[in-house]
């Protein structure tokens, strides 16, 4: 497997295997061409969004890179790209490129298996690997059950979270949820209730936060709080990473 693929498959969120049949040429209306763009057939697709998973036999306008040597029609490579027009028809910008066969064994792979996409496996590898990375950068990892959920702090006259700023379309909207922690995996915190705080804002800056709900067990990333909001909790959770199931943990400690 080339050394490369897992930093491509990290750039770009659509690769596909597939054959030029026209360069200097264009599928999608308004796309500027030039001598590297091209009409590339898909043969299989390699891991994408849902919305692109069945691009298999279709054409799409690939705005070849720069910095690779442009392939000829009738050339057959593993494209690796990121998305820039989708209306009538899918335009790409290429991340990278590999040889067809550099790919061959994973789609054998998923041939064989239940994988949905040929880079199935790469993509959960990956994602374990940034897990671990996540769970050394936290203050502490536990695993916990949500017992209780509130608004942090008082709302006042003047339509402002007490200790916070003031309310905007991007106010995080910070609400406290109650863990009882049943798990210690790393940091210091003991086994029992601990309070976090998180924002519960839909905005598109706080959307991916974790947001807590009654019951729900999990593997939790908690970071030390900061500045004012610390009055509230000791910890809050902000990343997407930040809540993991409880079945995760076996992975975390197998990796470390």
């Amino acid at each position: 497997m080339p050394e490369d693929v897992r930093e491509l498959i990290r750039k770009a969120p659509l690769s596909f295997v597939g054959t030029v049949t026209r360069l200097g040429d264009a599928r999608v209306a308004d796309v500027p061409v030039d001598e590297r763009t091209a009409v590339v057939q898909v043969d299989a697709v390699l891991h994408a969004p849902d919305a692109f998973k069945k691009l298999a036999g279709s054409e799409v306008t690939v705005q070849l890179s720069a910095e690779l040597d442009p392939p000829a029609v009738g050339d057959a490579a593993a494209f690796f790209t990121d998305g820039t027009v989708y209306g009538q028809g899918l335009a790409v910008h290429e991340v990278g490129r590999l040889p067809a066969d550099a790919v061959q064994p994973h789609l054998s792979r998923a041939a064989r298996t239940a994988d949905a996409m040929p880079f199935s496996a790469l993509e959960r590898d990956i994602e374990d690997e940034d897990m671990v990375t996540h769970a050394d950068e936290a203050d502490a990892v536990v695993i916990g059950v949500v017992v209780g959920l509130e608004q942090a702090g008082r709302r006042q006259a003047g339509g402002e979270q007490a200790g916070v700023e003031g309310v905007s379309e991007h106010t995080p909207n910070w609400w406290l949820a109650q863990l009882d922690v049943g798990h210690v995996e790393q940091g210091d915190v003991t086994e029992g209730p601990i309070t976090v705080l998180y924002p519960n804002s839909r905005d598109f800056r706080w959307f991916q936060a974790p947001k807590p709900h009654a019951s729900q067990e999990g593997m939790w990333f908690l970071h030390a709080t900061e500045g004012a909001l610390a009055e509230w909790a000791p910890f809050q959770i902000l990343h997407p990473d930040d809540y993991q199931p409880v079945q995760k943990l076996e992975t975390l400690q197998a990796r470390r």
